[in-house]
């Protein structure tokens, strides 16, 4: 099994030059006379602070050349410091009981609304994903091109901002440039010390 290898200074240098095109979205249009509008969701403050700390999740979705189907875990997202970037330790189990580990590191860009995440997965891939944060309901990544079993794979993922507690993922999949199609989908709920 082959795969991209990234260093952190990849990271960090594709965190930096990312271009701040991807990160302008488009004013709501405005609101038509007397009609009312929706009340408003809660939306949490885009930063670092949202992930420190632990998560235990669910992911419900099939298996893929990157990850096994079925899972539960917890992923832990502790502060490097006073920088912008956060550690991942994951650890966790498959359905059919076989433990598994991740790890990585997840750095923020809070003047262009940038997420970036370096992830060693657990069949030994690394994945670098570029994320837009400029929306406080959602992330949207892009992964970029991993080579596994001779298979160009990439992955895009929404996460859904629900509360100050909990988020949603979706995942799709690319297998050497074909249509993205469904993964699977992930629950996360923060835990309480």
């Amino acid at each position: 099994m082959t795969s991209v290898k990234l260093s952190t200074a990849a990271l960090i240098a594709a965190f930096l030059i990312m271009p701040a095109a991807l990160h302008g979205q488009d004013p709501p249009p405005p609101q038509a006379p007397g009609r009312r509008s929706s009340p408003p969701q809660p939306q949490q403050q885009p930063g670092l602070e949202y992930f420190a700390g632990s998560w235990t999740f669910t992911w419900t979705g099939r298996e893929s050349a990157l990850t096994a189907g079925p899972r539960t875990g917890t992923s832990t997202f502790t502060p490097i410091g006073t920088t912008n970037f956060l550690t991942i330790a994951t650890t966790g189990k498959t359905d059919s009981g076989a433990g598994f580990e991740e790890s990585g590191v997840l750095g923020w860009n809070d003047a262009r609304k940038v997420v970036a995440i370096h992830e060693h997965l657990g069949n030994g891939s690394e994945m670098l994903s570029l994320g837009d944060w400029s929306s406080p309901l959602s992330i949207r990544f892009d992964s970029s091109p991993v080579q596994v079993k001779g298979q160009t794979i990439r992955l895009r993922r929404v996460y859904s901002i629900l509360s100050a507690s909990s988020f949603e993922v979706t995942e799709e999949i690319s297998v050497d440039g074909g249509a993205f199609q469904r993964l699977g989908n992930g629950e996360f709920i923060k835990t309480v010390k």
